[in-house]
């Protein structure tokens, strides 16, 4: 993506004092030496402050001189101007203004940042298309990606250069964040839309759930059908076992059984009917009772009337000396008034008597007839209540029947109601299923072109190892580890990579070759994402202090890297490419040498520095 760095510029708290402009070429080593603690490698703090980082990278002793800090750059053919207030209490401002075209006279923020961004993003090629690798209604990935993750790819700052094994500054920019992402927009640089890998692995773990979801419900479905299908042969074996169906009948599907058992419940309960049988006994043995209590009263009656007769006739015959004695002896008996009363009573007692006697004295209710009735009526409730009792005791058996009928009928409801069978969407599955399917191979057809992506990405970063190789491995080959993140050089004839190339200025060399390779491999794709700049801040780190005259021709070696890197992306890529650098070696060092493509914005000597002596020290 053509990106071209025009002006830093800042405007200073104090309102006497003019705004700072540093200008940029095209396709230019646009560099800014000088002596250290003069503010250099704030410049790429104040880029990416300016570029609406949330993180607060300006040292507090310059932020508290400016009052505005400004970029104007062009991309994709639009010149843009973004300005930012300084920071306030160390927090990022949120007042911004962007424009195009450029520098406002008078700064003042007029639009929100989120808006800025979300222009930004488009600048960068961040769309839809790539948020949504799989269109809109599959929803796009976790992974939220920004523009700002690119410009780890567009900085080798004072921190890594010269390190061992980092060669991504994301303590700059967040580091829990930026280590996260730096795999996936490492592949997404490369040529690997690792965007569609990380939706695809997303969408396939959501494939995964409903599948499994879906199953599960087969499998339940399964489990309640194996369970109904158990519960039911064992209700016909129960009945079976109580004979409400022939021990031989063979039921061959469960469809069978639940017909016969519903036609064993339904049939079998009409039979069931008992009440009938123990009303009858009842009422006969009331009957009986009845009748028995009528026979004892008859019985009682006749014995008592049977001694009553005998009774009289021994009075009658007590009494009979007293008719002797009124025929017979009358003469003879005293002739007071009290023995005639006496005899008369007597003899008045005995005709009574006698007259009772003669009498024909009707049984009450005709009590023989009646009492043969009642025995006859007896021997018949009697034979009756035998019968019910031999069918009672019979019945008993049966009613236990009845009773494991009962438990039969329950549990076959309640077998029944638990069979709630949600059916699966078949449909659904083999969809799901089929797009699983689909989405499997995009790993493995990613994992195919990221190794061929990486096989060009090596190719590039050796192409520029080869114009200036480490001393010591001229035949030397470089390939970058993406599971470390770091570049690694095999020595010639050896099979595996060396984890430590030695001094500080091999290092810093690998990242100018990592880098570099890395820029030629994105422009040969055309890579949409990642501006064609490149800030480096100070090679020289490793030979601070040195005045070895081999130290010299390694820097001078490092800066013809850079002027060859130029070289060959206008003349043979035929595009454009600007590297800002900030850098301690004095302007002789590229001028003497003839590296035509270095270009001196300024030099930060004799006081001279990012915020002028006057306004610094005032």
């Amino acid at each position: 993506m053509i990106f071209i760095l025009h002006e830093i510029k800042l405007w200073f708290k104090d309102e006497n004092s003019e705004p700072k402009s540093y200008d940029f070429l095209p396709n230019k080593i646009n560099v800014i030496s000088g002596d250290a603690t003069t503010g250099k490698t704030s410049f790429w703090s104040i880029i990416d402050y300016c570029l609406l980082s949330g993180k607060m990278n300006i040292v507090n002793a310059i932020s508290e001189k400016v009052d505005w800090f400004g970029i104007r750059f062009t991309i994709n053919n639009k010149e843009i101007s973004i300005v930012r207030k300084s920071p306030n209490k160390g927090l990022p401002a949120s007042e911004v203004y962007y424009d195009f075209g450029e520098f406002p006279k008078a700064p003042k923020g007029n639009k929100e940042i989120a808006e800025i961004k979300s222009k930004l993003d488009e600048e960068f090629g961040i769309t839809d298309a790539l948020r949504f690798p799989y269109g809109k209604a599959l929803g796009k990935t976790t992974f939220n990606l920004s523009y700002r993750h690119f410009l780890l790819f567009n900085s080798l700052t004072e921190s890594i250069i010269g390190t061992s094994e980092t060669f991504f500054d994301t303590t700059f920019y967040g580091k829990e964040e930026y280590d996260k992402a730096l795999s996936h927009i490492f592949d997404l640089v490369i040529g690997v839309n690792d965007m569609e890998n990380i939706k695809a692995k997303e969408r396939i773990k959501e494939l995964d759930a409903g599948i499994k979801k879906i199953n599960t419900q087969d499998k339940r479905n399964q489990t309640i059908n194996d369970n109904f299908e158990r519960d039911i042969f064992k209700l016909i074996e129960k009945s079976k076992e109580n004979k409400f169906i022939e021990y031989q009948h063979s039921v061959d599907s469960v469809n069978e059984a639940v017909e016969i058992l519903q036609d064993v419940i339904v049939n079998t309960i009409k039979v069931a009917d008992n009440f009938k049988l123990f009303s009858e006994i009842d009422e006969l043995n009331k009957k009986k009772f009845e009748i028995k209590t009528q026979i004892d009263a008859i019985d009682k009656y006749r014995k008592e009337y049977s001694i009553y007769k005998k009774n009289l006739s021994k009075s009658a015959d007590s009494l009979q000396p007293i008719e002797i004695l009124n025929t017979k002896l009358s003469d003879q008996l005293v002739g007071s008034y009290e023995t005639q009363k006496f005899i008369e009573s007597l003899d008045s007692s005995l005709k009574e008597i006698k007259n009772n006697l003669s009498k024909k004295i009707k049984e009450p209710i005709m009590v023989s007839g009646e009492i043969k009735d009642l025995k006859i009526q007896l021997q018949n409730i009697e034979k009756r209540i035998n019968q019910l009792n031999e069918i009672k005791q019979n019945s008993l058996s049966e009613g236990k029947k009845y009773v494991v009928l009962g438990e039969i009928k329950y549990a076959f409801e309640q077998i029944i109601g638990r069979k709630q069978i949600k059916p699966i969407d078949t449909v659904e599955l083999n969809s799901l299923t089929d797009e699983k399917v689909r989405l499997e191979k995009v790993p493995q057809n990613t994992e195919q072109i990221k190794f061929s992506m990486k096989s060009l990405l090596n190719k590039s970063i050796q192409r520029n190892y080869n114009l200036y190789p480490l001393p010591n491995y001229q035949n030397g080959n470089l390939e970058f580890n993406d599971d470390e993140m770091r570049l690694k050089l095999r020595p010639d004839g050896e099979m595996f990579p060396l984890n430590n190339v030695g001094s500080k200025s091999n290092f810093m060399f690998m990242h100018l070759y990592f880098f570099l390779g890395l820029h030629e491999h994105m422009i040969a794709l055309e890579q949409p994402h990642v501006p064609q700049f490149l800030f480096v801040d100070q090679p020289s780190i490793p030979y601070y202090g040195s005045e070895g005259n081999n130290d010299k021709i390694k820097l001078v070696n490092a800066f013809s890297l850079l002027n060859s890197f130029i070289d060959f992306i206008i003349t043979e890529k035929q595009t454009s490419f600007q590297i800002f650098m900030v850098e301690h070696a004095p302007k002789e060092y590229w001028i003497d040498n003839g590296l035509t493509y270095f270009h001196t914005v300024d030099e930060f000597i004799g006081g001279n520095g990012l915020i002028p002596d006057n306004i610094y020290n005032n």
